[in-house]
This record gives C-alpha cells, structure tokens and sequence, in this order.
C-alpha cells in the first residue's frame, strides 16, 4: 500500500478503482473522494518533485521516495485505523470467496491455515 501511486488510481467520475491487480477495485463513498484528495494534495517536498517521477499516494519525507511501511502503520494507528486487523478482514473476505487451496498457494500459507480461514469466514 505504501507504493501506491496515482497511476494506480482508475477516476471514471462518478466511481473511482485501484488497480490493485488485473482487475481494479471500486472504491465507495466516502472512501474515493479521500483518495482523489489525496491523489490531489502535494506538501512540503513532495511538491516539488519532477513531472516524470512518480506521484506516490503516500510520499515520505524525502522527494520522489514512498513512505516507509511500518511509518504508514504508524500513522494509521495513530487515527485509528489499526492495520493488522484491516489486513485480516480483509484477507478473511477473499478467503470467503475463494477456495482454501486457492489462498494458501497465492499467499504462500500452509494448506491448513487456508481450510482455517475458509472455516472461520
């Protein structure tokens, strides 16, 4: 997530998608009016990077770099946006959606934790 870049951003008007993979993600409301804004709002040294570098969606301190991971961590947990357990429900939804063979060979997870999740969702 921290290497997102506006390129990722799919703004059709009046819906917005991450291309998070070969398929992009729709995005609701209120969600993608925060992501256009921050697709749109530039600070500090991150305005100044050149036109040919990419727009990261969460720039760090330094021109042109990314955030760190664990600072964009940080930072969510700070507004409440507790990380690990947004990446487990999010990682419970595809397991509701997808057979247990199927998550633990795209994941890289044993065989078991996969029927595991498939069981709990």
């Amino acid at each position: 997530m921290s290497r997102l870049t506006t390129e990722h951003i799919a703004d059709r008007g009046n819906t917005l998608a991450l291309k998070l993979g070969r398929v992009p993600v729709e995005i609701p409301a209120p969600l993608d009016d925060l992501i256009r804004q921050l697709a749109e709002w530039r600070n500090g040294r991150a305005a100044t990077i050149p036109i040919e570098e990419p727009k990261w969606l969460f720039h760090s301190i330094y021109p042109g770099q990314p955030i760190d991971p664990h600072t964009l961590g940080r930072r969510l947990k700070a507004i409440g946006v507790p990380p690990q357990l947004a990446r487990h429900a999010s990682l419970m939804d595809v397991a509701s959606e997808l057979p247990a063979v199927v998550i633990s060979r795209q994941l890289g997870f044993h065989q078991s934790t996969g029927d595991n999740w498939t069981r709990e969702s």
